[in-house]
């Protein structure tokens, strides 16, 4: 902060000089750079305000993220249903939900899958594969309900591009290698959901996406985590904070602790702005959610170390909140994670295994 003062007192020093021996020819040079300096100012607080959401909510990234939306069973052959839910303020959302089943059982539905796959490749032509709805969903059973009913439920809250079927390596990994049911969804205006998203609309996705596990035959009484992954930990903590209740454990990745404190180093010029509150209609402040999660309820922090979107001092700040609640957390740090490739590092899965089977399940076998 000092450098910056003595700066910004030289230059008004040799400022003042200057008009003092120039007056003429000083006063039209400082007026002009003076309303370059507002306009700028003026554009980037009027970006701010006009385009954070769509910046924040890229939900046509990548191309095609609107229309196609790849389902569980098509592209690993998990069966899974195809759910609607209606949010409050009657939004229709997309949703998959995708019961647990026992491991031997799981890896069977891949392998088979896989070779029907392999199957149609050989063929080579451009037929399309047609996909009985029945065999896609697939039957529990009793025994079979009785499985999911015994395993962990995971809530998938997507991050900020894409929907809810670019995330089915995700879910893939939950379901087959840690035994979970997995429900996803599709925040309103991403991928088939309808509506535009915005921070208020996508706590009441999450919101409604809870209180339909916790109201299905099958999940009510199943243990509930929800997991996060960039703004996705955010909504993540967000649910998890009103919740306490019905949220088993909280898992997030490389999540912002606050816009307010991660725009200074994404967009330098709008930092000034950030105390005009109504320049910020997006702010996701763990500052103030953290606090409401039960101190009890167990917490895991996936950390990439060389995460190039979120600034390195994101997310110690959850750490450092939740430690002085005197709440738990499980820190993962790996060195050599960025942004959206921490959940490929070594150990990644296995610190999300241990966690869950330490944490949640307690030792029950699959």
């Amino acid at each position: 902060m000092a450098p910056f003062k003595v700066n910004l007192a030289s230059g008004l020093a040799v400022a003042s000089y200057m008009i003092y021996r120039y007056p003429k020819t000083t006063w039209p040079v400082l007026k002009y750079l003076a309303y370059i300096g507002s306009t700028v100012v003026g554009l980037t607080a009027a970006g701010l305000w006009y385009y954070q959401q769509s910046m924040l909510y890229p939900a046509s990234f990548p191309e095609g993220s609107r229309r196609d939306v790849p389902n569980p069973y098509e592209v690993f052959g998990m069966p899974y249903t195809e759910v609607t839910l209606t949010t409050p303020d009657k939004v229709s959302l997309a949703a998959y939900f995708i019961p647990a089943r026992p491991p031997f059982e799981a890896k069977s539905l891949l392998a088979l899958r896989s070779a029907a796959k392999a199957k149609l490749g050989v063929r080579g032509n451009n037929e399309k594969e047609v996909i009985d709805p029945a065999i896609a969903e697939g039957k529990l059973g009793k025994d079979g309900e009785d499985y999911a009913k015994s395993r962990p439920t995971v809530i998938m809250y997507h991050a900020n591009a894409g929907n809810m079927g670019h995330r089915l390596p995700l879910a893939r990994v939950f379901w087959e290698s840690i035994g979970c049911n997995v429900f996803m969804l599709s925040y309103r205006g991403y991928g088939k959901s309808e509506g535009t998203p915005s921070e208020k609309g996508l706590r009441i996705d999450a919101q409604t996406a809870l209180d339909y596990v916790r109201q299905h035959p099958l999940l009510s009484k199943t243990k509930v985590i929800v997991y996060g992954q960039s703004i996705g930990g955010c909504v993540s903590v967000d649910v998890a904070s009103r919740n306490g209740d019905k949220v088993d454990a909280v898992i997030i990745e490389n999540a912002p602790f606050s816009l307010k404190s991660l725009i200074p180093f994404v967009m330098p010029l709008a930092g000034p702005f950030l105390h005009i509150p109504f320049l910020l209609s997006e702010k996701w402040d763990a500052q103030l959610s953290v606090p409401s999660i039960p101190p009890q309820t167990p917490f895991l922090a996936l950390v990439g170390g060389k995460d190039e979107i979120v600034h390195s001092t994101q997310m110690p700040m959850y750490k450092k909140l939740r430690e002085k609640a005197g709440g738990k957390i499980t820190w993962k740090l790996f060195p050599n994670g960025q942004h959206n490739d921490t959940y490929a590092q070594p150990g990644y899965w296995q610190a999300v295994k241990d966690f869950i089977e330490e944490e949640v399940t307690k030792g029950e076998k699959k």
